[in-house]
């Protein structure tokens, strides 16, 4: 016989241990399932930063509260409490495969303000889980691991979770939390209609002895490779330590082999002639659009299986607890049902669909689809200015965009050919851009 909850949370990452322990310090009665053993363990590819310290994300400022080891979301009302170690950082700097750069914030001047010029900071999630899983434990929440769950069943107003164990749990409503390959929307159906751009492949490496001219930044550098691939660096909040991090929407590509010829010959080579790998790291997701609507037969789809590519660590918990509080509400009112729900479904399409357009999250893999490496290397030489100082996957490419717009006269004058292509960039549809990664990706089928 199904165990019988008020509220059954699939998946311990941030979103859904955020979702447990705050239904039950509504005093709801809650089980959470996760496939993982070891809960706090991290065992994929993560750069593990903050988005945002320097801006709003989700219309929240995210305040690092280090004397009081707190996160701390005002906008919304809630803290997550974080003991752990991080480390601030001090611009996102933009790389060609040859060192011409486009920088975020000029790291010079944030870092002689210190924590007042940081753009934002690396953390350790693992600290993190650890935390949110202790307040849920203290709060009665029964946690169930490993648990592999296969799908969800709605009948006679309740709905059952089903695990490939054989073990089965019951609520009034079910969180799914699952992340981006999430099975309870791929059994639902929830996936039909997402556009869908490629499967992103990373392979990351913990690094220590890592030297570049600017330690404490966020590197993103366009390789010259071809199919299209970047890496993505930062400092790890702990020790003299960077990840770095090859990723590309194309399965197959010679991902080993390209952080080899990155770290080994070229411009930045000189940053790697010490570094040591401590760790590798993977990890695959699809590329899809954002869910239209994230509820079906009871159940609130949250964080990244709802999300265009990642929520960030800050998306997931807002989710997660959005989601909670709206059960509650959903259960104090006696209203099991869509409308029950209803604030978290208004929060989803008033503060993610209407203002995250996933369009421009995808806007940030373009450029090297349309460009060639050398021609992504012309128009980062042109590009002298610092931009503002900011952290936001939504908002960098329009600020790239907008240091482009300015530099195009030039561009048109001395190399028509490239000016062709920038401006077709924003004419072309996505789906045409991302063809050749569409064609050799392997989306899961969607079943109705």
């Amino acid at each position: 016989m199904p165990r019988e909850y008020d509220l059954v949370v699939v998946g311990a990452g941030p979103a859904g241990l955020m979702a447990a322990k705050t239904a039950a310090e509504q005093g709801l009665r809650v089980a959470l399932v996760e496939r993982k053993e070891r809960i706090t363990d991290i065992n994929r590819a993560c750069s593990m930063m903050l988005v945002t310290l320097t801006g709003k994300y989700l219309e929240e400022r995210v305040r690092l509260n280090s004397r009081d080891r707190k996160l701390c979301f005002p906008g919304y009302g809630f803290t997550v409490t974080y003991d752990g170690p991080h480390q601030d950082f001090y611009t996102w700097a933009i790389y060609s495969h040859r060192g011409n750069r486009v920088r975020l914030g000029s790291y010079e001047e944030n870092a002689r303000k210190g924590e007042g010029g940081r753009v934002s900071a690396t953390y350790d999630k693992g600290t993190l889980l650890r935390s949110l899983l202790e307040e849920a434990r203290a709060r009665k929440v029964d946690v169930f691991n490993p648990y592999n769950v296969i799908r969800t069943e709605l009948r006679g107003g309740r709905v059952t979770v089903f695990t490939r164990e054989g073990r089965c749990f019951r609520g009034a409503f079910v969180i799914a939390a699952d992340g981006r390959a999430s099975r309870i929307a791929h059994t639902l159906g929830c996936n039909r209609g997402r556009a869908y751009f490629g499967t992103a492949i990373t392979l990351g490496y913990e690094m220590v002895g890592v030297n570049p001219p600017e330690k404490f930044a966020l590197f993103q550098i366009f390789l010259d490779e071809t199919p299209s691939m970047r890496v993505w660096m930062t400092p790890r909040a702990t020790g003299d330590s960077h990840f770095v991090m090859t990723t590309s929407l194309t399965p197959g590509a010679d991902h080993a082999g390209a952080f080899e010829r990155f770290s080994k010959k070229g411009f930045f080579a000189p940053w790697f002639e010490k570094a040591e790998i401590t760790r590798t790291l993977t990890s695959a997701g699809n590329a899809l659009s954002h869910l239209v609507d994230p509820y079906k037969d009871q159940v609130l789809l949250v964080s990244d299986a709802a999300w265009c590519q990642e929520a960030e660590m800050t998306g997931a918990v807002i989710s997660g607890w959005k989601a909670a509080a709206a059960v509650s509400f959903a259960l104090a009112d006696g209203n099991i049902s869509r409308a029950g729900v209803a604030s978290y479904l208004r929060w989803w399409k008033e503060e993610v669909l209407d203002k995250y357009d996933y369009r421009s999250m995808m806007r940030n893999a373009v450029l090297p689809l349309c460009l060639t490496p050398d021609e992504i290397d012309f128009v980062l030489s042109l590009v002298k200015k610092s931009l503002p100082s900011i952290l936001d996957p939504y908002e960098t490419p329009k600020l790239v965009g907008g240091a482009l717009a300015e530099i195009m006269p030039f561009i048109a004058g001395r190399r028509p050919d490239i000016h062709r292509k920038l401006v077709g960039m924003g004419d072309v549809p996505l789906a045409a851009v991302f063809d050749g990664c569409i064609r050799a990706g392997f989306p899961m089928p969607v079943r109705g």
